[in-house]
Order: structure tokens, then C-alpha cells, then sequence
């Protein structure tokens, strides 16, 4: 009986992302490491006598397409350094969002975000803002958790019109 509570407050975030005003459509991506028959130690890819390495390593990367959602910033403002000017700040380093996927869980195209994913933000067609999912935390200590995506920019992954 006490997992109805988080169920609810799940269900009532789910509708307040997917019908708030400021509210953007997002694009869930993946990595894909391309590498094959390399060697392993203990189930993780070695280098030479360097040992494990981690995906930021890679050079032979895909991205798979997990599923479209929406976004909603989860946070009404975080405070910047400055400029040496002081005309513009610097902006956040980190940003927290909840993220619901378009399709609910139980229904096919559900999907569950995990670290190291890119979401592009939709800001129209040709312009898409991308970020990476550094870290997923909640605010309940009760299961299901209600989790929002701690992410860091990633404009080097940026989709701008050419």
C-alpha cells in the first residue's frame, strides 16, 4: 500500500511534463561501441596492458535511437558566475530535467534512460540541443521512484542548421 503513493505522484508528474507550457519535445540516443573480438578482463574491454577502459575512450561509436519524449526543467533557476564584464553569466554547468518517454511503461516504445545517454532538446526541426545524462536522482526514498536526469552540456553533439 505504501508504493500507491510514489504510483500517484508518478502518474501526476507524467501529466504535468507531457502538458506544461514549457515543455519540450525530446530525442533519446545511446552509445553503441562498434569494437568486436577485442579482449576482455572480467567482462570489460582492455587495451593493450592498460586495463579497462570506458566508452569516453572509444573512437568506433554509433548512436541508436531509443525514443522520442518530452522534457520539463526541474529547476526555476540556478545561479551562474559571471563574466569578467558582467554583461552575461556563464550559465549553469548542471541541469536537472524530468524526462517522460512518449509512450507510457507497459506499452511498446516505453524505454528507460540510463547514465551516458544524449537527449536532444527539439527547439524546432533543424536545431537540436544536445546534453548528457551524468547522473539520476530521486526524491522519495519509496519505490517507484519519482527520478529526475542530472545533465551537462554537450554542444559538441549539437544539431544546428549548416
Amino acid at each position: 500500500m505504501l508504493n500507491n503513493v510514489p504510483s500517484g505522484i508518478n502518474r501526476m508528474r507524467r501529466n504535468v511534463v507531457m502538458n506544461h507550457p514549457n515543455t519540450l519535445e525530446c530525442q533519446v540516443f545511446k552509445k553503441i561501441v562498434n569494437r568486436n573480438g577485442e579482449p576482455v578482463v572480467g567482462g570489460l574491454p582492455t587495451l593493450g596492458g592498460m586495463m579497462v577502459l570506458s566508452s569516453e575512450d572509444e573512437e568506433d561509436i554509433d548512436w541508436e535511437h531509443v525514443g522520442n519524449g518530452y522534457a520539463l526543467q526541474a529547476e526555476a533557476f540556478t545561479p551562474a558566475s559571471m563574466m569578467d564584464r558582467q554583461d552575461a553569466n556563464i550559465g549553469a554547468t548542471e541541469v536537472r530535467y524530468l524526462i517522460e518517454p512518449e509512450f507510457p511503461e507497459g506499452m511498446e516504445g516505453h524505454f528507460f534512460i540510463s547514465k551516458h545517454y544524449v537527449i536532444y532538446l527539439v527547439i524546432t526541426d533543424e536545431v537540436k540541443v544536445a546534453y548528457e545524462v551524468v547522473d539520476i536522482e530521486t526524491v522519495m526514498n519509496v519505490s517507484p521512484y519519482a527520478t529526475r536526469y542530472v545533465m551537462n552540456r554537450r554542444a559538441d553533439l549539437d544539431l544546428l542548421p549548416d
